[in-house]
């Protein structure tokens, strides 16, 4: 017990000491700005945000559980979904030789990060669920992505996991634009 006690108030200090407690808003620049002028997208997609209110927002969260702060995301996370879902879809039908624009909708059910607690360290979680629909077709997408830190968990961790969650979506895209 006395090593905890020891323990507890250094893991703290070194949360204060990173200057990040509190809420953060998440920046992820769009995907292919650098393309975006030279050629026009191939997929719309409408998204709708299907996410339960009751089920809480992204958080970080201290030891014991005990809540730190809330996370935003800008873009607001429909609108990067959209972006992301058109940007990669583009590039697929870019790639089948399609030269038509697809449109698409999109259920996003999950979009978030949270954090695991221990005394010692913070797992920071990412989560995106969605449900991907055209053509009568609905093609299920998901992406997790965890990391570990011992530092209190800023934007840059943050925006890792939410970054690597959606490559996983990518990496499912591939049925919806065979059709």
């Amino acid at each position: 017990m006395k090593i905890w006690i020891g323990i507890l108030p250094a893991v703290l200090l070194v949360g204060c000491m990173s200057g990040q407690i509190g809420d953060v808003t998440v920046k992820i620049p769009p995907p292919g700005t650098e393309q975006a002028a030279e050629r026009p997208l191939l997929a719309e997609v409408k998204v709708y945000d299907l996410r339960s209110p009751w089920a809480g927002g992204s958080t970080t969260k201290a030891a014991f559980g005990v809540p730190m702060g809330n996370v935003t995301f800008d873009p607001p996370e429909a609108h990067l979904v959209k972006q992301f879902l058109e940007y990669e879809l583009t590039k697929l039908l870019r790639e089948k030789g399609v030269v038509e624009k697809r449109v698409y909708s999109c259920d996003l059910t999950e979009f978030g990060v949270h954090t695991d607690t221990t005394p010692l360290y913070w797992d920071v979680v990412g989560q995106v669920r969605l449900v991907l629909k055209r053509g009568g077709k609905e093609y299920m997408l998901s992406g997790t992505d965890t990391r570990r830190t011992y530092a209190w968990p800023g934007e840059s961790i943050l925006r890792q996991v939410v970054e690597e969650s959606l490559k996983q979506v990518a990496g499912g895209l591939n049925p919806a634009v065979e059709n």
